[in-house]
């Protein structure tokens, strides 16, 4: 410690210019500080406004978007109907043509066509019916007949 009558060394010693240095740059720094709070109060408030223009904008764009590939896919699907349906008739003519040809075919052949394959099957179907109808009939007559015998 020194006494007051005693002047200090230069080590102890801070000058006035050292001091104000000092002084000014703690002022600078809270300057400085007081700016940084400000600019993020300022970025906060701008993001906040143009944030609610940002989503709009992006709503509205996306409105857009949504509109135009509506369209296009409702197109899109009235172009695969349209291409559909055309396929479909061509296969119906084409199938009808390859019935035809064919048919013209084993007739010349002379075997039976598929229609008459079909017509043949249940005629047989309906024959097979009535022999089994009249057979029990013909058993029932025998019985008959064996019993008043």
């Amino acid at each position: 410690m020194t006494a007051p009558d005693q002047l200090p060394t230069e080590d102890t010693q801070e000058t006035a210019p050292r001091r104000a240095s000092r002084r000014k740059s703690a002022v600078d720094f809270r300057k400085y500080t007081q700016q940084i709070w400000l600019a993020g109060l300022g970025a906060f408030s701008r993001a906040e406004e143009e944030g609610g223009r940002l989503f709009d904008s992006l709503v509205k764009v996306g409105e857009e978007l949504e509109s135009k590939t509506t369209d296009i896919a409702e197109n899109t699907v009235g172009a695969v109907e349209e291409v559909r349906e055309k396929v479909s008739e061509r296969v119906i003519d084409t199938k009808g043509r390859v019935e035809r040809a064919l048919d013209e075919t084993v007739s010349k052949i002379g075997l039976a066509s598929h229609r008459e394959v079909i017509q043949l099957t249940e005629l047989i179907e309906r024959l097979t019916i009535r022999v089994e109808q009249l057979t029990e009939e013909v058993r029932a007559l025998r019985r008959e007949q064996e019993s008043n015998d």
